[in-house]
């Protein structure tokens, strides 16, 4: 059984370290050499691209650079620093999550943008860019600073659900650029709002991105409302 445990471990880090970038872009899978790939630290979680969320982009797990691919064009990527910190002796933790900064990249194919900032050493540190979060973003090729302007404050999956009352679907929810129309893109898809409860019901799509927010939300809700919800799904 150690034995067995011990190689699953293996497998479970070996797969951690091999994870492929991940496609935020539609249509056929294109080469390295034809899209732009965006690099960000694992303590960088994405709220949404050109207002689009993003699920997808915070999926990764590991402490290696997560690998964003888009298309080549210009983007706004509101991103927010998140992390765990041991409190009183390791018995707990807090979670310093700050207000997102928005990166502007205008990138061209087969170039590496890089997400930075100063990373901080501590909780106390952390505590103290809450509200001024901020970093650049780097072309590797040509060595260009771009730096962030302050962006929006973090608003849960939920919240970008539905918050405004609508959310705007894709048929592989690629991101386009800004100023670019989606590739094959569906008609807005609208979700009702409380005030249209007795309207008829739309449906999510059945994709990984669906999952994906849903195993989110899930993740998100305490113990009592998980319980409260597997005994409704039960139903």
């Amino acid at each position: 059984m150690r034995q067995l445990l011990c190689l699953a471990a293996a497998a479970l880090l070996s797969a951690c370290a091999q994870q492929a970038p991940v496609k935020l872009y539609s249509g056929a899978e294109q080469p390295a050499s034809q899209v732009l790939v965006v690099e960000m630290p694992n303590t960088l979680e994405v709220l949404n691209i050109n207002g689009q969320p993003a699920p997808e982009a915070n999926r990764m797990v590991g402490n290696n650079l997560r690998k964003l691919e888009l298309q080549p064009g210009k983007y706004r990527i509101n991103a927010y620093f998140e992390n765990g910190y041991d409190v009183g002796g390791g018995l707990s933790h807090e979670i310093v999550r700050t207000r997102s900064a928005t990166f502007t990249i205008d990138g061209q194919a087969g170039e590496v943008w890089r997400l930075e900032f100063d990373e901080p050493s501590n909780l106390k540190q952390a505590q103290e860019m809450e509200d001024n979060f901020e970093g650049v973003a780097v072309n590797t090729r040509t060595g260009e600073r771009v730096a962030s302007e302050p962006g929006p404050r973090y608003v849960s999956l939920l919240g970008e659900m539905f918050g405004s009352g609508t959310m705007v679907a894709t048929q592989d929810h690629g991101i386009a650029p800004i100023g670019a129309a989606p590739q094959n893109a569906q008609m807005p898809m609208a979700v009702p709002t409380p005030s249209q409860a007795a309207a008829p019901a739309q449906t999510l799509p059945h994709d990984a991105s669906t999952l994906a927010t849903l195993k989110q939300i899930y993740l998100m809700l305490s113990p009592e409302s998980r319980d409260a919800f597997l005994e409704w799904a039960a139903q």
